[in-house]
């Protein structure tokens, strides 16, 4: 933690809470918690959000028994705030997901009915009822009011920045891959609106929704079908002198840094053992990388995996090893590629463009609860890469400390572009194939 943080974590801490405490103070205590949460949020430091979480249902609290309606608004939306991106930190169990998606219900709820004007708690109820759906059971009721509370809160406060972010996430997306045009022009313009704003002085210093903001500029487009790397690298490295704290501007621009293939000498000696191959023409989206082949080799203090394609990789492609790695499908998520029941708690990724003589993109481990949060370079970054001679097979190598294989893993392999999963190479039954000891 930041010495500003702790500065900031120590003062609201030491400060008692009674009913009798002013509006001014209330207000000001207010607003040291939200930078609290803010800055912890920037982090994906959990331990900040649940101290800035606590202490803003305690000024909720507060804020009630004093009949402060604002200043308790403000403060439930605080506790919403910092349960909202808790579950994006990537270091939290089903469960924990779980009471936080329930929790940010609750309080987008009370900052709603405490302020029927007031858009943003509105949007915010229909954004934690999505995750809720996600982790808290998949009830048609729940979806259902996801969207009915995200309508009225777009009724409101149609220029508010949830509103805008959110909208600019749903003009985005494309069940078939690339970014829509409309997506990525509308993250651009609230990314420039906020720029605007805090040129202007309000405020000065970028803020949570500022980093969302740019982050997911970047993410959209990364998400087109030929992304300008050079572009975003410029972009990204301004935003991260802004602020370089966050963790997620900091992901994205390892995502769009060049690397070069490993070399041919680093695999030539390597033995090969097949695991499992798959027929041709089982994909779900023609014409996009199939699998056809999975082979394992273990060279010093790697384990490599190799997949082989149907046809020649193009410039952009994908795969996937979903790994249960403890032998052990209890509690891990389920793979989310159709067809299998596979259940897994690491995955290795390499979703990659070909740029000069390498690559950009995703080459990276994580376990599930990374998985879950989409930070797929939870457990590291340093996965090898090469492209075989015959452009139809990847050597994909792990070091063995990351995997933490033990007696009974299993793997499934996935194959695709870097937008979209198209096929799973696995056992019959789609139980993940058993990785052979050394």
């Amino acid at each position: 933690m930041k010495p500003s943080s702790i500065v900031l974590l120590l003062v609201a801490v030491a400060t008692p809470l009674t009913a009798a405490t002013s509006d001014t103070a209330l207000t000001r205590e207010i607003s040291l918690a939200r930078e609290l949460v803010e800055d912890t949020a920037i982090r994906y430091d959990d331990e900040g959000l649940r101290l800035g979480r606590e202490r803003a249902e305690r000024l909720a609290a507060a804020a009630e028994a004093a009949g402060d309606a604002t200043a308790a608004r403000d403060a439930h939306y605080l506790v919403m705030l910092a349960s909202y991106a808790q579950m994006f930190t990537g270091n939290n169990d089903p469960a924990t997901l779980r009471r936080l998606a329930l929790e940010a219900v609750r309080h987008a709820d009370r900052a709603a009915a405490l302020d029927p004007t007031f858009g943003e708690a509105f949007t915010m109820a229909g954004a934690a009822r999505f995750l809720a759906f996600l982790h808290a059971g998949r009830s048609r009721e729940m979806i259902q009011a996801s969207g009915e509370w995200h309508a009225k809160g777009q009724t409101i406060d149609p220029e508010s920045t949830p509103a805008r972010f959110f909208g600019a996430l749903a003009k985005s997306m494309d069940p078939a891959g690339p970014a829509r045009a409309e997506g990525v022009q509308a993250y651009g313009d609230l990314a420039r609106r906020l720029d605007a704003r805090r040129a202007a002085g309000d405020p000065v210093r970028p803020g949570f929704w500022d980093v969302e903001a740019h982050a997911w500029d970047a993410i959209v487009r990364l998400q087109q079908a030929q992304p300008n790397a050079a572009a975003l690298r410029a972009d990204l490295g301004k935003f991260l002198a802004l602020r370089p704290d966050s963790a997620q501007v900091r992901e994205l621009l390892r995502r769009v840094e060049h690397r070069s293939w490993v070399p041919a000498s680093a695999v030539a000696g390597l033995a090969w053992k097949p695991l499992g191959s798959d027929p041709a023409g089982d994909g779900s989206t023609a014409g996009a990388p199939e699998l056809r082949a999975l082979e394992l080799a273990r060279g010093g203090d790697r384990v490599w995996f190799r997949l082989t394609y149907e046809a020649e990789l193009p410039s952009s492609f994908g795969a996937n090893l979903a790994i249960d790695r403890d032998g052990d499908p209890g509690g891990d998520p389920k793979w989310w590629g159709g067809g299998s029941s596979f259940r897994y708690d690491g995955l290795v990724t390499a979703w990659v463009v070909r740029e000069g003589d390498g690559y950009f993109g995703i080459a990276a481990v994580t376990d599930a609860p990374g998985a879950s949060a989409q930070r797929m370079m939870q457990l590291g970054t340093d996965v090898l890469l090469r492209v075989g001679d015959d452009e139809k097979t990847l050597m994909v190598g792990v070091p063995a400390s990351v995997l933490g294989l033990a007696a009974g893993a299993k793997v499934l392999a996935a194959g695709g572009t870097n937008l979209l999963w198209n096929d799973n190479l696995t056992a019959d039954g789609g139980d993940g194939i058993v990785i052979p000891a050394q």
